[in-house]
């Protein structure tokens, strides 16, 4: 684990104590509330919508893609309130596809021709993608009863690890354009991990049911609004964004 997400651990369970043996009055009655949850994100970092190079898609799976995070709310009313906080998020997917003539720039190390080549591919691909960042929400929250908590807002994020990576099998890319010259792939590598983005901003929503004073159930929906990888990026012929709906576990404080 790197430097700055142990930092942040430690940041997050620190002020997790002091909330927690600050606080004793009935949860209604309070101007400030805390919560710390964890939950895995499901999801994708993908264009919206699905380009036409990408014939089929034939799996996909998360990896691990975890997150960690501590809330805090501060009430205006007994329904109204404010959220803030700071998260640990892990997003990333496995994703295999058909694909024809994508744009891309692709890495061959053996074969009858080797090198980097760019140009159109089609062919089999495999993507492996996981970014951590470092999350600030600000959302509106709103609380009808005592068991149930709506927020709505925004988040701004802070990648701090990056990987995206893949190869390409069983086709060929072509340079120059559709009618280039042809060059047979039977395996190839690529990895943009060095392009992605800084930073990250979206839209966010999130629910919680509390099924006892304590502990709730919790969902939470982040749509990423910033492209994965800068406008002058070529790897890639289409935007991506970060889509990840997170569920989990979280404590209230």
């Amino acid at each position: 684990m790197k430097t700055h997400y142990i930092k942040a651990v430690i940041a997050l369970l620190a002020v997790i104590f002091f909330c927690e043996t600050s606080w004793s009055q009935d949860y209604s009655s309070r101007k400030w509330e805390y919560k710390f949850f964890a939950g895995y994100n499901l999801g994708g970092s993908t264009p919206l919508p699905l380009p036409a190079e990408i014939r089929k898609i034939n799996s996909w799976s998360p990896g691990f893609t975890g997150s960690l995070a501590f809330h805090a709310t501060r009430w205006l009313t007994p329904e109204w309130g404010i959220t803030s906080g700071l998260a640990i998020d892990l997003k990333g997917m496995i994703i295999k596809a058909d694909v024809k003539y994508m744009m891309t720039n692709l890495v061959v190390g053996e074969g009858d021709n080797t090198g980097t080549f760019s140009g159109m591919f089609t062919g089999e691909n495999k993507t492996k993608v996981r970014n951590g960042y470092l999350v600030l929400p600000l959302l509106a929250t709103w609380r009808p009863v005592d068991k149930w908590t709506f927020r709505l807002g925004g988040y701004f994020a802070s990648q701090q690890d990056a990987k995206f990576e893949g190869s390409a099998s069983n086709g060929y890319i072509r340079t120059g354009g559709p009618a280039g010259d042809r060059i047979n792939i039977e395996t190839a590598t690529f990895d943009f991990s060095e392009n992605i983005r800084s930073v990250d901003a979206g839209l966010m929503a999130s629910t919680d049911w509390f099924f006892t004073d304590k502990m709730a159930i919790t969902g939470q929906l982040s749509w990423g609004l910033v492209p994965l990888f800068p406008s002058n990026f070529n790897g890639i012929p289409y935007k991506m964004y970060n889509v990840y709906f997170l569920t989990g576990i979280a404590y209230r404080l």
